[in-house]
Order: C-alpha cells, then structure tokens, then sequence
C-alpha cells in the first residue's frame, strides 16, 4: 500500500512537471507570436504610410495638371529626420505645430519663413510631403522629415537634397 502511494505521488510528480513544461512552452511560442505579429503590424503600418504617399503625390499631380505650372525650385536642404518621442520633440502627442497630427510619409517639419504651413513640397528621393510641423533647430534651408519610429529616424541619418514647392498656402 506504502509502495503503491509513493508510486502515485511519484506519476503525479512527473505529470505536474510535465504540465508546467508544456505550460512555458506555450507561453515562449505565445511569446514568439507576438513579436511575429507586432512585427507584421509594424510592416503594415510602414505599408499604409506608403499608400498615403503614392495618395499624397497623385494628389500634387493632379494639382499640377490643373495649373499647368511647373513646380518651383527652393533649394537644396539638409534633410533630417524625426519622430514622436520625447528625446526627437520633447513631446508625445504627435500634434504638430499647426495642430494636425504627425503621419509618416505626409508630414514635415521646415522654417515656416521659406516653406509656410501647409505646403505641399516634393524632396528628391523622398518624395510628396507637406510643412505641418516646425522645430526649434529648424531654420534656414532645413526640412525634418516625420517617422513612426525612432529607429528608422535615427537610421536615415542627414542628407542633403534638392526641393521643389508644388502648392504654396498663402497664410496672410
């Protein structure tokens, strides 16, 4: 009898170790698919703001088109890039200076002197954007291009590229 509830206690031993293995397992893979799916969010996000691009520049084509003028040379600016932490805006709203909310592949940050809020502009090997945004540091020949991430901001690093105004909006 002794011989035979230690032999129990024994299976109940090794079927609870068992389960609580099978348990960690599941939770690692758990684990494993969130960082799968967080990433493919993070993928279809990045895939959204292209749309809003190609949106954005069929738009200022069509502008364009409309007008018949040809877009106006500005200049060449150093580009820099930001997002919408703390250490890149002091901040975390995302609300930029003219009050719309930042989007990766529509927004910029630039001297509101040269390009006014509102401005749709065209940046070589960027693409389509409008001035939504200034910074503090941007003044002069700078644009600041917005970024979901800090990483990819950090990434991109500074560059110099030419600009052209498409659509100007007079703030008077």
């Amino acid at each position: 009898m002794i011989k035979r509830l230690k032999l129990e206690r024994l299976i109940f031993l090794i079927c609870l170790i068992i389960c609580l293995l099978v348990l960690v397992i599941s939770g690692l893979d758990a684990e494993a698919m969130q960082a799968e799916i967080d990433e493919l969010q993070y993928q279809n996000s990045r895939q959204a703001a292209r749309l809003l691009d190609k949106q954005a520049e069929i738009e200022v084509l069509e502008i364009i088109l409309e007008n018949k003028e040809k877009p106006e040379y500005v200049g060449e600016f150093e580009i820099t890039y930001y997002c919408p932490c703390s250490e890149c805006c002091g901040k975390t709203d995302g609300i930029t200076a003219s009050g719309t909310l930042a989007q990766e592949g529509i927004t910029v940050a630039a001297d509101w002197d040269i390009l006014p809020p509102g401005s749709k502009i065209y940046i070589e090997g960027i693409g389509y954007r409008t001035v939504e945004d200034k910074g503090g540091l941007i003044k002069g020949n700078k644009i600041d291009v917005f970024m979901d991430s800090h990483a990819a901001a950090l990434e991109a690093g500074r560059h110099m590229a030419n600009v052209m105004l498409i659509e100007e909006v007079n703030n008077d």
